[in-house]
C-alpha cells in the first residue's frame, strides 16, 4: 500500500457495548422513524425498483419491517455480528434488474447499499435530535465512524464510505438534492391511510379494521414530521405551523418520559438480549 492509499483509508471507531450505536440503534424510539427511514431508502431509484421487482411490498408492507428490523439489530447486538451481517448481505445478492430510468441496478452495488446503511447512521443521530439529547459534533463523528466498522462487517467495498460528519452531511444533502425521487413504493407509503393495508402480524383482522385508519394516519403524519424538507418537496408533502407545534409538543413528552421507562421496555428484544448477555459476561 502506498502512503497516499494509507491516508485515504476511512477512519473507524469500535462498535460494541461502549459504542453510541449500541446505545441507540436498539432503542424503540427508532420505531417512530419506521415510515420515514423506509421511505428515504425507497426513494433511491435502485432500492425502489428492487422492492417493486423482488418483494411483496404492496401486498404485505409489514413483512419487510418484521423480517428486516431484527436482522439489522443482529448485526450490532448478536454474539457473532459478522455472521449476522453476512447473512443480511446475502439476502440481497440476487436482487438486480433495471430501474425506472432503464439503468441496471444490483442491491449489493456498494453505492446503493451504502445509501441504505447511511439511513441507519443518520437515524441514530436524528432520533436524539428529536426525541432525546442532541449529540455533540464529536459524538456525531463517532457515530459515523462506528458506521464504518459496521459497514465493513458486510464485506463490501470501502469506495463510498464516509468517516466524518461534515462529509456525511454533504453526502446526505447531495442525495436529497440530486438522487432521490418519488416512485410507486413512496406513493404507497404516503397514501397508506387511504388504501387497504393488511393487518400487522399477530393482530386480528376485525381489530385492525377499527385501528387501521388512525394508526396509518399517525404513521403518515410522523413520516411527514420527520422527513427532511427537501424530502417533503420530492414527495409532494405539506407541513403546517399547527403540525409543527403539535409535533414539538409530542417530542417534548417523549423526551421527558422515555428515560423513566424500564430498560426492557425501551429496547427491542434482540438488543436487550445482547445487552443482558454482555452484562452476564462482565459479571
Amino acid at each position: 500500500m502506498t502512503s497516499t492509499e494509507a491516508v485515504n483509508v476511512p477512519e473507524s471507531a469500535p462498535l460494541g457495548p461502549s459504542s453510541l450505536t449500541w446505545k441507540y440503534l436498539g432503542d424503540r424510539r427508532v420505531l417512530l422513524f419506521l415510515g420515514r427511514t423506509g421511505t428515504l431508502q425507497n426513494m433511491h431509484p435502485a432500492v425502489g425498483a428492487a422492492l417493486q421487482d423482488h418483494s411483496n411490498f404492496f401486498d404485505d408492507p409489514w413483512d419487510r419491517f418484521v423480517r428486516s428490523i431484527p436482522q439489522i439489530l443482529g448485526t450490532v447486538y448478536d454474539a457473532d455480528t459478522d455472521t449476522s451481517a453476512v447473512r443480511v448481505r446475502d439476502y440481497h445478492k440476487d436482487l438486480k434488474g433495471s430501474d425506472s430510468h432503464g439503468r441496471r441496478y444490483h442491491a449489493l452495488n456498494p453505492d446503493v447499499y451504502w445509501w441504505t446503511h447511511a439511513t441507519f447512521i443518520e437515524l441514530i443521530i436524528t432520533v436524539n435530535e428529536y426525541f432525546g439529547t442532541p449529540l455533540s459534533t464529536a459524538e456525531k463523528n463517532q457515530v459515523v465512524r462506528e458506521g464504518v466498522t459496521w459497514w465493513r462487517s458486510y464485506g463490501l467495498s470501502d469506495r463510498p464510505v464516509i468517516d466524518n460528519y461534515v462529509d456525511f452531511q454533504r453526502y446526505w444533502n447531495h442525495m436529497l438534492e440530486s438522487e432521490l425521487e418519488s416512485n410507486a413504493t413512496t406513493d404507497y407509503a404516503i397514501h397508506a391511510a387511504t388504501v387497504n393495508v393488511p393487518a400487522p402480524p399477530g393482530l386480528p383482522g376485525p381489530l385492525w379494521a377499527v385501528l387501521q385508519k388512525p394508526v396509518m394516519m399517525s404513521n403518515v403524519w410522523l413520516l411527514n414530521a420527520l422527513m427532511p424538507e427537501r424530502g417533503r418537496d420530492i414527495l409532494g408533502l405539506t407541513w403546517s405551523a399547527n403540525d409543527e407545534r403539535l409535533f414539538r409538543a409530542t417530542s417534548t413528552v417523549i423526551r421527558h418520559v422515555w428515560p423513566k421507562l424500564p430498560e426492557r421496555v425501551r429496547y427491542y428484544a434482540r438488543a436487550y438480549e445482547g445487552m443482558q448477555r454482555v452484562a452476564r459476561t462482565a459479571g
